[in-house]
């Protein structure tokens, strides 16, 4: 008999969401043992639907979850009866019971009597805990289940088992004892169902040196895997931190394996010998069972490419098997990591043809852009025929003359684009790549639904972007293939940079990956007491990278090529500015004691100067001038410090402060100085020679060869200015 039996303590003290427990009954045996404190009002509804939809034909496959309980029921219509499986996604992952066979026809009677005495309660004692859409979909649900369905005899399939060696030993091996026809089940559409195409039987067993099947898990694959890809992660943790022993029982199952981790050696159980095994090789083939298994559902059917459950134990693998490239060491015959020198490029800015001591500036306004989407997460960039637009979710380009729109990309997952008109867009199913002004992409992918941009980095061929400012993807430039990906661990932002034959990613969790462009192989793995705060900015074949976690800063240098750490220096400053090497000097401006000062280190890490800006509350920009920095406040005020130490010059405040500082362009022998009026400022003697009205809500700013400005303000307006004339002084 099978009997469907809710709790009646949510009775007594009736709640907006009433919690009690739920039971499935077979001949007195309880299947759902363990859920005694369930959402009744998700429970209930999603029970009914699943058995309505298995009832009427609509599904062959449907799955309830019990989330407190962490227990997953999964019906399959075979025939006349229904196949009910519960699993425990909780640690470790297993089946509660083997499947069990109900007669469909009873198992309806009981979810439909036990369904309506729940809505008819639910009704009368907490009427707001159901909503009317909800208790008319019951309703509806339950009417299904009264009625009467022709019932089909599909014809049994033949098994189709899938059996899979271990590439390697140590290393897993897997049999699937019927992949088809279960994973053709969709996951995506009706009453959830995703877990069900994967609980099919099989076993999963681990091969050692002279012991071809040393440890054996019988049940589902997929729970086993499961599992042992979080024991993998454990694992990793261990041997990240510098455990000495690490112990578990590989998927709940026994034998014992004890790891002793600097030995490199583990034994079987409490008596075993102990005989030699990497722990990396170890975390190798488990992560990598990982991704065989999915990679086994995906083949036998597309359409479990997109199962969450699938997607999810991927990602895990990938990101471990790419958090295990950091033990590679750098080759020592490859050359420094130091960018190459280019030519100057072509229409490069020239000062102003000016007889004379130039002495005023006149702008026109050219045209105007309005309505662009999330202008202050946008960048805006320069590119060979005007200014470039990218947003997180949408990339442009305007002409400079007219402001008309050369290209245009948009996607649902992001798009990342250059100044040069590359582009990779990205939606739920696919992943494109542009190239210029040409409406079609120039190629096409599958893709794997993370999102990517707004950064995009062109460097030998590749195209390498952010997803969810974490994860580094870089991407063929010429047949769009991946290339490779780092998702580093523990990480929820994180800075990605090129420098010579390296990729460089900084994360808030501490680590600095230095990657070969090429293959994405992690030569190094820097590893910092605080946070990085910003990408890594060459010096050399060096680089300079700022540290913090509140008002406790520093500054760290690094050789690119190897990762070794050269010095830290810490400056004592707050809300530092982004460090910016000139020549043999690293110059760090932010605040100390209500007042800004500018930092000067050389390139061994000792402080030559320093002085006080005067420029008001910070934070500060810094842009190069030859042999000297402009440093610039939110405010719009400037200043002007020769690389000697020396204050040049110093110009006040422009309005109302801006949202953050932006650094100063110069073009054609002119400084322009950010702030709600823009001022375009003499870079030797700091005159001011024009003022361009840009109000406080600018987030951007740039000058491009020809001195045309364009401005990006927070409403998403961009704004173009050209030179309209100028005025000197002939003595």
């Amino acid at each position: 008999m099978t009997r469907l039996r809710i709790g009646h303590h949510w009775k007594r003290e009736p709640s907006a969401s009433p919690l009690d427990s739920i039971a499935l009954e077979l001949d007195g045996v309880n299947l759902l043992s363990g859920a005694v404190e369930e959402p009744l009002t998700e429970v209930i509804p999603a029970l009914v639907e699943a058995v309505a939809a298995l009832h009427a034909g609509r599904r062959r496959l449907a799955q309830v979850s019990l989330t407190e309980a962490h227990l997953e029921l999964v019906l399959r219509r075979i025939g006349p009866d229904i196949e009910l499986s519960v699993a425990s996604l909780a640690r470790p992952a297993h089946l509660l019971r083997p499947p069990i066979r109900v007669d469909a026809e009873e198992l309806t009677r009981a979810t439909r009597q036990s369904g309506q005495r729940f809505l008819q309660d639910v009704t009368k004692l907490a009427p707001k805990a159901l909503s009317a859409a909800a208790a008319r979909k019951l309703g509806e649900a339950l009417k299904g289940l009264g009625k009467a369905t022709p019932q089909r005899e599909d014809a049994p399939a033949p098994p189709t088992p899938l059996r899979i060696e271990p590439v390697s030993v140590p290393g897993f091996g897997f049999e699937l004892k019927d992949i088809s026809p279960a994973s053709r089940e969709a996951p995506s559409k009706g009453p959830p169902g995703a877990l069900a195409p994967l609980l099919g039987a099989g076993e999963v067993w681990l091969a050692l040196p002279g012991r071809p099947q040393a440890w054996r898990a019988q049940g589902p694959p997929f729970l086993t895997v499961l599992e042992l890809s979080r024991q993998a992660v454990e694992l990793a943790r261990a041997v990240e931190l510098g455990e000495a022993r690490f112990e578990f029982e590989p998927a709940g199952v026994r034998p014992v394996l004890t790891l002793d981790l600097p030995g490199r050696r583990a034994k079987l159980g409490p008596t075993g010998a102990y005989f030699e095994l990497e722990p990396a090789a170890l975390l190798s083939a488990l992560f990598q069972l990982g991704e065989a298994l999915g990679l086994a559902f995906a083949e036998a059917h597309r359409v479990q490419v997109s199962n969450p459950y699938l997607v999810e134990l991927a990602e895990r693998c990938r990101e471990g098997l790419s958090h295990l490239r950091g033990a590679h060491k750098p080759p020592e015959a490859e050359g420094e990591a130091r960018e190459r020198r280019s030519p100057p490029a072509r229409g490069e800015s020239r000062p102003l043809k000016v007889s004379g001591k130039l002495r005023r500036l006149r702008f026109e306004k050219l045209w105007e852009q309005r309505g662009l989407e999330e202008p202050e997460e946008a960048r805006l960039l320069l590119g060979r025929h005007g200014p470039v637009y990218c947003a997180p979710g949408l990339a442009g380009a305007f002409s400079r003359k007219d402001g008309a729109v050369l290209w245009r990309r948009s996607a649902s997952l992001g798009v990342a684009a250059s100044a040069d008109g590359y582009a990779v867009a990205a939606d739920d199913a696919r992943v494109y790549g542009f190239t210029g002004r040409g409406p079609g992409a120039r190629w096409l992918h599958d893709h794997d639904g993370i999102p990517l941009g707004p950064l995009l980095l062109r460097k030998d061929g590749l195209l390498l972007t952010l997803s969810e400012d974490r994860t580094a993807v870089a991407f063929s430039e010429t047949t769009g293939r991946e290339q490779w990906r780092l998702a580093p661990p523990r990480t929820q932002r994180g800075w990605l940079a090129t420098q010579g034959h390296r990729a460089l990613l900084s994360t808030d969790s501490g680590y600095l990956y230095g990657l070969d462009l090429e293959d994405g192989q992690v030569r190094y793995r820097l590893r910092s007491p605080l946070p990085f705060h910003g990408p890594p900015v060459a010096w050399g074949r060096r680089f300079l990278a700022l540290l913090g976690r509140g008002s406790h800063q520093a500054l760290l240098l690094a050789d690119a090529h190897t990762g070794e750490a050269q010095w830290t220096y810490e400056p004592g400053l707050t809300q530092p500015s982004k460090p910016l090497p000139v020549g043999t000097r690293a110059l760090l401006a932010g605040m100390r004691d209500d007042d800004g000062f500018l930092l000067c280190l050389d390139s061994r890490g000792r402080k030559v100067w320093e002085r006080a800006l005067h420029l008001g509350p910070g934070p500060y920009a810094l842009a190069p001038l030859p042999r000297a920095v402009v440093v610039t406040s939110a405010s719009g005020a400037a200043t002007r410090v020769a690389l000697s130490g020396q204050v040049d010059w110093r110009v006040g405040a422009a309005g109302e402060p801006l949202i953050t500082a932006l650094p100063a362009r110069t073009a054609r022998d002119v400084t322009l100085v950010a702030g709600e009026v823009v001022r375009a400022v003499d870079p030797r003697g700091g005159q001011v020679l024009a003022e361009v009205r840009a109000g406080a809500g600018l987030v951007a700013l740039q000058a491009d060869v020809r001195l045309n400005l364009y401005f990006l303000d927070d409403a998403g307006t961009l704004s173009a200015y050209r030179l309209g004339s100028h005025f000197a002084v002939v003595k």
